[in-house]
């Protein structure tokens, strides 16, 4: 099903590639061979996975298009214009999940971003957001911020967000109880809001992290009383990056 945990990212067996063909690369050009010797193994590592981002395949996003969790890394994706490969894989039925996605994440969560070419494996979808932003895609640094003010706000959005699964999970699963510390949270995230996007003047990897999720509530609620929200995801659906990720059949996050 979709994840529910953070995980930290492993390496591949793929990973030890990257070493040898790195030796190999030194080995045909002596001068290159006496820069990268004076590199610190951090640097050298980077020169490596440079030349395999190159490659369209190098990343691979395995995900199910149903699944919020996996919307969210997709749409940071979406934004970055980074290359990448999909691959589906279905979460349920009678066949099961195929043994590669489960040798990739034994949790059998999507979803998973395989990077430079399989080396390094991301199994989880906030540590998926934050690496893009760290580079491990091409075009990543555009969901970076620079500014403290609109890091922090970014923080508190995917705090509330945390906040609000499991009590919107319980509205949905028909607690009622449970609604008005829902609407109290939904609201409070209105009053946050700065727009056009949440955080700003450009899209963070908040407003990847909260779509797929407001989203679902605005479709089977509506979120008139929180009016900076419900113009906020208008926004979002006029953008490609969100719009191609919506789709007519969509699951809840459990």
């Amino acid at each position: 099903a979709c994840e529910l945990n953070m995980t930290a990212a492993h390496f591949s067996p793929v990973g030890s590639i990257l070493l040898t063909t790195l030796l190999v690369f030194i080995s045909l050009d002596t001068s290159i061979s006496f820069q990268l010797a004076m590199m610190s193994k951090g640097a050298a590592a980077e020169v490596a996975n440079f030349a395999v981002r190159q490659s369209p395949a190098s990343t691979t996003f395995v995900t199910n298009r149903a699944c919020p969790f996996a919307q969210k890394a997709w749409i940071a994706l979406e934004v970055c214009q980074a290359p990448f490969e999909m691959k589906e894989v279905s979460l349920y039925g009678t066949n099961g999940k195929p043994d590669w996605f489960l040798e990739l994440n034994p949790a059998g969560t999507v979803p998973v971003l395989e990077c430079f070419g399989g080396a390094v494996v991301y199994p989880d979808s906030e540590l998926i957001l934050e690496q893009i932003c760290d580079g491990a895609v091409e075009g990543g640094s555009v969901l970076k911020t620079d500014d403290d003010e609109m890091e922090k706000l970014v923080q508190d959005f995917r705090s509330e967000l945390a906040a609000m699964l499991p009590v919107a999970k319980a509205v949905v699963l028909g607690n009622k109880g449970e609604r008005d510390e829902l609407w109290e949270i939904l609201k409070r995230m209105d009053s946050k809001v700065v727009e056009p996007w949440l955080c700003g003047d450009k899209v963070t990897i908040a407003d990847c992290a909260v779509f797929p999720f407001l989203w679902r509530l605005e479709n089977e609620f509506g979120l008139d009383d929180c009016p900076k929200l419900k113009s906020w995801l208008s926004t979002c659906e006029k953008e490609e990056a969100f719009r191609k990720t919506i789709q007519s059949g969509w699951w809840w996050w459990w």
